[in-house]
């Protein structure tokens, strides 16, 4: 089986480090928010030129944290795009926000012009993801923050490192969220997330947050908050991918030329916006029916990845208002985007076999 994310192959490649760094926990005597945690979260300030850093427990965490760390909370409107990956939904209903869906475009990340419709939602912010490894067109979201007074949470799980018109994505917005898990530019196994800012008082507030209200056992306790501690076992799996995430991360682009060539005039593959550098988070390809694609190429021995499959203005428990609005792309991303293998460990062998499996399961000659 082609995997999706190869953890074995990637295991030989951080395993000293990791085993290292365990063994460095341990002589610590300090499992959460130590050496680890600081010296992740100082990297992530010279990776991004961010003032503060905070490390939490998911990617998930980073959004309900920012969104509190600004004061909202129950019965707050957040704009969100009605596609992305269900944490972007959950992570703004869990605090009781209540989401306005915005269209998606080709790209697969906030439809700028949609946008333009909800300056009177009375929505106080946006939550910009940037997709499949794409930035969202940030001059446009930018601007419409300003001039109608929201804040703007740049949701870069899966845009970290793409580049927007030249500037590092984790540069962008107010707050900027960031996820570690199996499958982005920095991997690790499960979950793990970070919030970058340059507002002290927001540091602060998310410092708070993310031990439950209550930072340090003799400070004070000051508001309700996640159990989000930093756990110092993930910091070290984050500093071991550190070391190669600019490596994989050029492999998995050099991966997508391959089977862009593979592809050309033959599968429609999710373009990329003109003013984004994609970091090679996701490769999609756009087919007929996508399910149906996914059972016929694990049959051939390839996984893929289904994603994504909810339209968020369509369950049962959203808000019903916006139903008969048009959300036809993101029906058509729910129905038809696959997205491939593209994990740095993999042979020219499997990728040839991958694009030429995609080829032969569409009817198409190679």
């Amino acid at each position: 089986m082609i995997n999706t994310q190869n953890f074995h192959r990637r295991w030989q490649e951080i395993k000293n480090d990791v085993l290292e760094g365990l063994e460095q926990i341990h002589q610590n005597e300090t499992v959460v928010n130590g050496y680890f945690t600081q010296q992740v979260e100082e990297k992530l300030k010279l990776l991004s030129g961010r003032k503060y850093a905070v490390l939490c427990r998911s990617g998930s965490h980073a959004i309900s944290m920012s969104l509190r760390a600004y004061d909202l909370g129950s019965w707050d409107k957040v704009i969100i795009p009605n596609y992305s990956c269900p944490a972007t939904l959950s992570s703004v209903n869990v605090i009781g926000c209540v989401p306005v869906f915005c269209e998606v475009n080709e790209f697969g990340s906030l439809d700028s012009d949609r946008l333009l419709t909800l300056a009177n939602s009375d929505a106080k912010a946006v939550l910009a993801t940037g997709l499949y490894g794409d930035v969202h067109d940030h001059a446009a979201v930018k601007e419409f923050c300003i001039q109608n007074k929201m804040i703007y949470v740049n949701d870069a799980a899966q845009s970290q490192f793409a580049l927007y018109n030249g500037a590092n994505s984790l540069t962008l917005g107010d707050v900027v969220c960031m996820s570690f898990a199996d499958n982005k530019v920095i991997p690790t196994s499960g979950t793990f997330g970070a919030v970058l800012t340059d507002n002290q008082n927001i540091y602060e507030k998310l410092r708070v947050l993310r031990k439950n209200g209550k930072p340090g056992r003799l400070e004070d306790y000051e508001v309700a908050g996640f159990s989000s501690h930093p756990e110092e076992d993930k910091a070290v799996q984050i500093l071991a991918s550190m070391k190669h995430f600019e490596k994989w991360k050029n492999k998995r682009i050099a991966i997508g030329k391959i089977y862009d060539e593979f592809f050309k005039d033959k599968i429609v593959v999710r373009p990329s916006p003109s003013y984004s550098t994609w970091n090679g988070h996701k490769y999609s390809i756009l087919v007929e029916d996508k399910f149906e694609c996914y059972k016929k190429l694990k049959q051939q021995g390839i996984e893929t990845e289904q994603h994504y499959v909810d339209s968020f203005v369509q369950l049962l428990w959203t808000p019903k208002e916006q139903q008969d609005e048009d959300f036809s792309i993101s029906n058509k991303f729910i129905q038809q985007s696959l997205t491939l293998p593209n994990n740095p460990h993999m042979t020219d062998e499997e990728i040839e076999r991958v694009a030429k499996s995609v080829l032969m399961v569409n009817g198409i000659d190679k």
